[in-house]
């Protein structure tokens, strides 16, 4: 597995599509997670007015340093989801786009152990994605607190590992879907495309649609669902600005862990079942 391992990582690490991928979720961050909101703040509009039963003081401390991990953590759903599913799927599916799959499995080491490699290097990646990931939204929130004269607090340290800790889970999770995909439709383009059709169309309108229903049994369907859970996980951390009355969260932090570890493990063994048994080539 080490060799796999350091043969996949020599390969992704001058992969310019992997590296884009964190660009892209970098550059999303600060366009809209800190530039957009700071001049909409600082310059606003004759048509601009805050959120309700806030001021605009409110919303510009949303943007300093000790909610720097609350108001990142929005960029993590989504966009960070979207990402890190294309990162997989592109890791396992370019072995095949190329037509490099053969030679790779009629060489030492074995198939799983291939695979093994290739997880753990995405994982490595998953985990680099998400310390830049807030070094970048740090940086950006010292820099606006600067600006404004604010005093400089930063979040709990426990606060920060753990936000590094759910954004590494919900950017596996996310990762090895893609991969799993990509093995069962043996190419990274249909993995991909299947991949956003799921999370736009199911995770992002489906569910919104049919909650106008009052329905029962769509609230437990939801608790089971991966991008439910990476929400769910998310909003544990709570909001930069206090929205009214607190609300009882559909999932759990604990659960929604569990329940995307449980995700990771289940795509892991897909991908270990199509990798082993079936003709890949």
């Amino acid at each position: 597995m080490i060799n796999s391992f350091k043969a996949d990582w020599r390969k992704l690490r001058q992969r310019p599509a992997v590296w884009v991928l964190g660009g892209i979720m970098l550059t999303a961050l600060l366009l809209f997670g800190y530039v957009i909101p700071w001049l909409q703040l600082a310059f606003p509009s004759a048509n601009f007015h805050p959120d309700p039963g806030t001021t605009l003081q409110q919303m510009k401390a949303a943007l300093y340093p000790i909610n720097f991990l609350k108001n990142s953590l929005t960029g993590v759903g989504i966009i960070g989801g979207i990402l890190t599913l294309i990162l997989g799927a592109l890791v396992a599916g370019g072995e095949f786009n190329w037509g490099t799959v053969k030679t790779v499995y009629t060489q030492r080491p074995g198939r799983l152990q291939t695979l093994a490699g290739q997880v753990g290097v995405v994982s490595v990646i998953a985990a680099i994605f998400a310390v830049a990931f807030y070094l970048v939204a740090a940086a950006a929130s010292l820099i606006i607190a600067l600006s404004d004269g604010s005093t400089i607090t930063w979040p709990a340290a426990i606060d920060v590992f753990k936000a590094l800790g759910a954004t590494w889970l919900i950017f596996e999770s996310w990762s090895l879907f893609g991969i799993a995909l990509a093995y069962l439709f043996r190419q990274s383009a249909m993995a991909i495309g299947i991949g956003l059709a799921y999370v736009l169309a199911i995770e992002g309108i489906l569910f919104r649609l049919l909650s106008g229903f009052n329905a029962g049994w769509l609230t437990t369907v939801e608790k089971f669902f991966l991008g439910q859970n990476a929400n769910a996980l998310i909003q544990s951390f709570g909001h930069t600005v206090a929205r009214g009355a607190a609300t009882a969260p559909l999932i759990s932090a604990g659960q929604a862990v569990m329940v995307l570890a449980l995700y990771a493990i289940v795509f892991a063994a897909i991908a270990s079942v199509v990798v082993r048994t079936r003709d890949v080539t």
